[in-house]
C-alpha cells in the first residue's frame, strides 16, 4: 500500500472508530438523561439466591418518597428496564418504582443455566423485594412480565395490592399471523441474532415506536444479537411452561387481586381477543383498549397508559 493511501486508510479508520464511540456516548448519555428526566437511578445488588441485578429505582431523595406507594414493573422477552422509563417519567414523584432487568435480561445475571419459567421468576423477584425491604407492592408485566405478575399473584397474594397486565402473556393466545411466522421460519423474529434484525423485531413489537435515532436502534440491535443464546434458552423454557397456557385450569379465578388488563389494539404477537379471555378468568379485572398501539403500549403510548394506571391504582390503594 502506498504511503498516501495508507495515511488515508488509517485516517479513516481512525475516524470510524471515533464515530463508533461517539455513538456509544451518546448512546450512553442519552439513556441517563431519560432516567433522570424519569426520576430514577441505577442501583446493583445481589440478592441471597446468587443473582447479580441491574434496576432502576426512584431517586433516593425525592421528597418525602417514603410515603409512596411501591409499584413493580415487569418487562416482556427480550426487553430490559428501560422499556418502562417514558411511563415513569409520566408517574414521576407518585410512585416509587422498582423496574429490574429480569435474569437473562440487560445488565442482570445471564446464563444458559438458569431455570427461567415464570415460577422460577416470580421467585426471583419476591427475593429482590426482600432484599429491599419492601413487603407489598402494585406490580405491572408486559408480555412475559405479565404472565410472571400473575405467578407473583399466585405465590405471594398477601403482598401485591395490586396487578397490570399490559398485552400479557399467560393466556398467551398468539394471533395468527405470529403463529405462521413461528411454523415457516428458522428464526424468531423477538431474537435477533444480527443487529439489522432488531429492525423487523421492532415492527413485530411496535405499531408506532417512538422516535429514535438510527444508531440508538444500531446499538441496541447489537445488545440483542450479543444474548441471542440466552434468548433461545429463555423462549425455549416460556414454550415449555404451564406458567404460560392458564386458560380454562382453573388457576386465575383464585386470583382475587385487583387488576388492570391494559392492550394495544394493533397487537401482532398476542391478539385483542386475550382481553375478553381474561376478564372471564380473573373475577377482579377490567380492561383499556390503547386504538392504533401494538404490543409495548407503556412505551408507545406511555401517557394514555400512564393515565389510566394513574386511576387504577388510586382506586386500589389499601
Amino acid at each position: 500500500m502506498k504511503p498516501k493511501h495508507l495515511f488515508l486508510f488509517i485516517l479513516c479508520t481512525f475516524f470510524l472508530n471515533g464515530c463508533e464511540d461517539a455513538a456509544r456516548w451518546a448512546y450512553d448519555n442519552g439513556l441517563s438523561m431519560e432516567k433522570s428526566r424519569a426520576g430514577l437511578e441505577d442501583r446493583t445488588l445481589t440478592t441471597a439466591d446468587g443473582i447479580e441485578w441491574h434496576l432502576l429505582v426512584s431517586e433516593q431523595n425525592s421528597e418525602n418518597i417514603s410515603d409512596k406507594e411501591t409499584v413493580l414493573l415487569i418487562h416482556g422477552f427480550s426487553a430490559d428496564s428501560s422499556n418502562w422509563i417514558r411511563f415513569a417519567n409520566e408517574l414521576e414523584g407518585d410512585f416509587f418504582f422498582v423496574i429490574p432487568d429480569l435474569p437473562g435480561h440487560g445488565e442482570t445475571t445471564r446464563t444458559l443455566n438458569l431455570d427461567y419459567t415464570m415460577a422460577a421468576q416470580a421467585s426471583r423477584l419476591l427475593t429482590l423485594m426482600d432484599a429491599l425491604d419492601i413487603q407489598q407492592f402494585h406490580v405491572a408485566g408486559n408480555s412475559m412480565g405479565g404472565a410472571i405478575s400473575l405467578a407473583i399473584a399466585q405465590q405471594a397474594p398477601e403482598r401485591v395490592l395490586s396487578m397490570g397486565l399490559v398485552d400479557s402473556a399467560g393466556l398467551t393466545r398468539q394471533t395468527r399471523e405470529f403463529k405462521n411466522v413461528l411454523a415457516k421460519s428458522e428464526s424468531n423474529p423477538l431474537i435477533p441474532h444480527k443487529a439489522e434484525q432488531f429492525q423487523t423485531t421492532l415492527k413485530w413489537a411496535m405499531e408506532e415506536p417512538p422516535y429514535m435515532p438510527g444508531f440508538f436502534i444500531d446499538i441496541m440491535g447489537q445488545k440483542k444479537a450479543e444474548n441471542a443464546d440466552v434468548a433461545e434458552k429463555i423462549w425455549q423454557d416460556l414454550m415449555d411452561d404451564p406458567g404460560m397456557v392458564l386458560e380454562d385450569k382453573n388457576v386465575l379465578p383464585a386470583i382475587q387481586t385487583p387488576t388492570l388488563v391494559l392492550w394495544g389494539r394493533e397487537d401482532r404477537l398476542l391478539g385483542v381477543d386475550n382481553v375478553d379471555a381474561f376478564l372471564e378468568e380473573l373475577p377482579q379485572s377490567r380492561a383499556v383498549i390503547l386504538d392504533g398501539i401494538g404490543h409495548v403500549p407503556m412505551a408507545e403510548a406511555p401517557g394514555k397508559s400512564a393515565d389510566a394506571f394513574r386511576a387504577f391504582w388510586r382506586e386500589a390503594r389499601p
